[in-house]
């Protein structure tokens, strides 16, 4: 039987998630222009047998006062330089299907994944930001049910392309036999066939991020790993089964099933007191400004679809509206909601739950965390977000590594890993 390890990615945007991680002291803030900084943060990844490195991509500039830029590095670009100075480890990178041609795109990522050896996986997105569609077009933003419909058939068009020329890699003379995909869909017409030849190692792998009921069908039909907002282990154990569940409804081996690798942010203390007081430190930081809390209670209320304004009652499931009208994120919504509904939070303890950046706590705690979820089969692993890039990393690598190596259930080496 083949060993089920923990994966991990590690998400190399900017400087991390902090927005003032790229004023850090002793850090120069243009580190985040140059190839050094994100080699180094791939080789500390890859000290920790990571499986992969991650960006996310938005083609849009957002910065404020001492906010860093998060998405300014052409990911291709990027992961084209990182993966060929790095062995070993994978690169997801973030595309979306609203505002790329499916030609193109498999081109780009067919290329990477031949020319680092197998490395690349596709995260698909529909993009959700209006700011994103004026940057291609005086368009508005196609609705939800219009972005997946064309993103279905998008992976569709992608997935035949990449398989439309075999190339005969076992050296035997002639270059295969290419075939013309000829699709003629709803949105796209594409004769083929591609002009990069499938890999030796298999297609790309295919990522997703959503958690709707549309982000789940197109994960059961494609996805390889799934990264959908988590709140409980309860909560989280259901959205595996059922992304699992339906995946094998429609004949995916159980082998081939997608993998769940939620977010998880980091904050690591040198003792459990130590991380008592920093929890209460950013909660009480909220409860001193009323206004800010009253504001959030507001923000909260709204994008949930919550019409009461009793703050301080416990939410029940009637209290939450439709979210299908909403420009969020339908999975990001309905992960707290099930967060409010399972720890029986009211508006404005969601706020302030919501107010802890990540997860706090001891290298012990961390591992322990991680661990516990991965046993229960609430997920197969982590993406894990540095707050400061590569620092966070660093001592993550160095403290919760080792005693997930300890646990059994984390390879060693990458020769363990693939073995």
């Amino acid at each position: 039987m083949t060993q089920r390890w923990i994966e991990l990615n590690a998400w190399l945007n900017s400087s991390g998630d902090a927005p003032d991680s790229w004023l850090r002291p002793g850090r120069d803030p243009a580190r985040i222009f140059t190839l050094e900084h994100y080699v180094h943060a791939a080789r500390v990844a890859h000290r920790g047998v990571f499986g992969n490195v991650f960006t996310s991509d938005r083609p849009q500039l957002v910065i404020g006062e001492n906010q860093r830029p998060e998405h300014t590095l052409d990911p291709f670009v990027l992961f084209a330089s990182v993966l060929a100075q790095v062995p070993d480890i994978g690169g997801i990178i973030t595309a979306s299907t609203t505002y790329n041609e499916p030609y193109t795109l498999a081109r780009q990522i067919q290329s990477l994944h031949l020319l680092s050896g197998g490395r690349i996986a596709w995260n698909i997105v529909t993009s959700w930001n209006p700011a994103i569609a004026a940057n291609y077009s005086n368009q508005p933003l196609p609705d939800r049910e219009s972005r997946y419909a064309r993103a279905e058939e998008f992976v569709e068009v992608v997935l035949r392309l990449w398989e439309s020329w075999r190339f005969e890699w076992d050296g035997s003379a002639g270059h295969g036999q290419p075939q013309p995909i000829n699709h003629r869909g709803a949105h796209f017409h594409v004769a083929g066939p591609l002009n990069v030849p499938a890999t030796p190692w298999g297609r790309p792998r295919l990522v997703q991020a959503g958690g709707s009921d549309a982000g789940i069908a197109l994960a059961a039909r494609h996805a390889d790993a799934v990264y959908a907002p988590s709140s409980s282990l309860q909560a989280t154990q259901a959205l595996r089964q059922r992304l699992r569940g339906a995946a094998r409804a429609i004949g995916r081996a159980e082998n081939h099933l997608p993998q769940l690798v939620p977010v998880l942010i980091p904050i690591l203390t040198d003792s459990e007191a130590k991380a008592d007081v920093l929890k209460k430190e950013w909660l009480q930081a909220l409860a001193d400004d009323p206004q800010a809390l009253q504001q959030q209670a507001e923000l909260a209320a709204e994008q949930l679809g919550v019409r009461h304004r009793d703050f301080d009652r416990p939410l029940q499931a009637e209290d939450f509206g439709d979210p299908t009208g909403s420009i969020i994120p339908i999975g990001s919504l309905q992960a707290r909601c099930q967060r409010a509904l399972d720890e029986q939070l009211s508006l404005r303890d969601l706020v302030q739950h919501e107010a802890l950046p990540g997860l706090i706590g001891t290298p012990e705690q961390i591992a322990h965390h991680i661990v516990q979820w991965f046993r229960a089969e609430a997920v197969d692993g982590f993406t894990i977000i540095p707050r400061y890039l590569p620092d966070d990393l660093e001592v993550f690598v160095d403290t919760v590594i080792p005693l997930l190596q300890e646990s059994g259930h984390y390879p060693r080496s990458y020769v363990q890993r693939v073995g």
